[in-house]
């Protein structure tokens, strides 16, 4: 049982590395991005984002992760085969649906959008869902028995792929080469031909390690949970739930400003300022992704869920005091990050707003993974989502005219906020099951808060002495971020928040434990 810990903890941290590199390649280029081709440009090649985001569930994190769930409770390998095979058939058969039906609406969608001339960015990027049979069902057969490596190793080599052609279309858009919608077009087909990439890598990975022969009287019957289906759809959606916030705004928003009286060139420029908020976000979320993804093979059987219970307690309680510091810490270092990545402070405040969806989000990721199991409630929260996108258009639609971009962050966070409490009172606020005690959750809070005031104060001193500029940004981060963080890690300590256990699930959390005195 221990070893198994041992490899669901590897396991976590191998798979987040990789996500949080990719997810810091994808904060890092919409910088040159961003700068070549500017908040307008910025904005055209977003606006089709949460149609590529909707991909990015499928085939990396929601899928994946419902599907390693049913491989696990698979008794052999052939049967696990025989589940891939099926797996495999279905979702083939409804991407090629799902691009049909994105390749013959583009015209009418970006219509929508605002932009008619970004019909050619919602077919590049509506190719992508093609690829999503070879990627989800790879991804979860691999990560069914913790093998996060080869998911590791595709998502970065695809990213990465992507990256490159999104840059070069930049640097052609920069150079005069390339218009400010072939640019966006050329950009959004990075998805598809990063993704090859990673197809190519989990096929090659997946044919060097299958058996080689099967056995006469291999047994290949596959086991189904009942509410799977339900199962699938509360997971896809719930790993996706930001992706389908940002797909309303790209929907909404522009068309709000410019009902207020924006003009419309301003209105883009002002969404692509929203925009900016995103790879901070998705870097915030990667985090409980990554242990949502190795706490759902742990729940294979509901006989061993005893077992594997104080292993999830483990990870829910890091979790979550990984994403209060990561949400503590962009807040009050909001202005600098924001000059640091995007050149201006332009729309710190909406940002910092925005960015309380990071421990929300991660809070309900959670959540959802420990109790998916649960067929009685799953509908219960499939309609509380469905209730917060209707509040997330409702505000969008009160809030937008009045206070600009910065409503469209407060509709998000609302909405969000409706998903939270709800299904915690579904399951009557019992902390006991995650064992996030009163005095833990309390504690936590303070941290936070104490640590974002400290931080604050520094931010402000030296900023009083020098002016706003992106090299000041980055040099006022390299001081305030460490500052932080040892003061993040000395209230932990003394307040006893935190097992040695728990530390230890830290990456290198067993030096840690050594270079703060950790003691059971």
């Amino acid at each position: 049982m221990q070893r198994e810990v041992s490899r669901a903890i590897k396991g976590t941290w191998i798979l987040t590395i990789a996500s949080l590199f990719s997810e810091l390649l994808s904060a890092i280029y919409r910088i040159p991005l961003q700068n070549i081709v500017g908040d307008r440009g910025y904005f055209i090649y977003q606006q089709v984002y949460p149609i590529y985001g909707i991909f990015s569930v499928l085939a990396l994190s929601g899928l994946p992760v419902v599907i390693s769930k049913t491989f696990a409770q698979q008794d052999n390998i052939f049967a696990k085969h025989n589940l891939l095979k099926k797996t495999f058939f279905i979702l083939s058969i409804s991407c090629v649906v799902i691009t049909a039906l994105l390749w013959l609406s583009s015209r009418y969608l970006a219509f929508m959008m605002g932009d008619p001339k970004l019909y050619a960015e919602v077919r590049i990027v509506a190719l992508t869902f093609l690829l999503v049979p070879f990627e989800a069902s790879l991804r979860g057969y691999f990560q069914s028995n913790l093998i996060m490596t080869p998911s590791a190793i595709s998502q970065v080599a695809e990213q990465f792929l992507r990256i490159i052609i999104i840059i070069g279309s930049a640097i052609l858009f920069g150079a005069g080469v390339l218009n400010v919608y072939q640019m966006g077009t050329l950009a959004n087909a990075g998805a598809f031909i990063g993704g090859l990439l990673a197809v190519a890598i989990l096929i090659w990975t997946f044919v060097k390690n299958r058996p080689q022969e099967k056995k006469a009287n291999a047994d290949e019957t596959i086991k189904l949970e009942h509410g799977l289906v339900l199962e699938v759809v509360l997971i896809v959606v719930f790993t996706g739930i930001t992706i389908f916030y940002q797909f309303i705004d790209s929907f909404s928003t522009v068309r709000l400003l410019l009902h207020s009286g924006m003009s419309l060139n301003l209105a883009e420029i002002q969404k692509g300022i929203f925009d900016r908020g995103q790879p901070l976000l998705q870097l915030g979320i990667v985090l409980s992704l990554s242990f949502v993804s190795t706490i759902m093979p742990q729940l294979k059987e509901t006989n061993r869920l005893k077992q594997n219970k104080s292993t999830i307690q483990k990870m829910v309680r890091v979790c979550l005091w990984l994403s209060v510091a990561e949400t503590a810490g962009l807040i009050a270092l909001m202005p600098q990050v924001n000059t640091m990545l995007f050149t201006n402070a332009s729309g710190s405040r909406t940002l910092s707003i925005y960015m309380l969806s990071i421990v929300i989000v991660s809070f309900i990721n959670l959540l959802i993974a420990v109790t998916s199991g649960d067929d009685e409630k799953n509908l219960h929260k499939l309609i509380l989502f469905g209730m917060s996108l209707a509040i997330k258009v409702a505000f969008n639609i009160i809030l937008v005219p009045k206070f600009g971009i910065a409503g469209s962050a407060m509709s998000t966070i609302l909405s969000e906020g409706v998903i939270l409490f709800g299904i915690l009172t579904i399951y009557n606020f019992d902390r006991e099951f995650l064992s996030l005690d009163k005095k833990f959750t309390s504690n936590l809070i303070k941290t936070g808060l104490i640590m974002a005031i400290v931080v604050k104060i520094v931010v402000k001193f030296i900023a009083a002495y020098v002016s706003m500029s992106r090299f000041n940004s980055v040099w006022i981060n390299l001081i305030a971020i460490p500052i932080g963080a040892i003061i993040y890690l000395r209230l932990t300590k003394r307040w006893h928040m935190l097992s040695k256990d728990e530390w230890e699930i830290l990456p290198m959390g067993k030096y840690i434990t050594k270079f703060m005195k950790i003691e059971d």
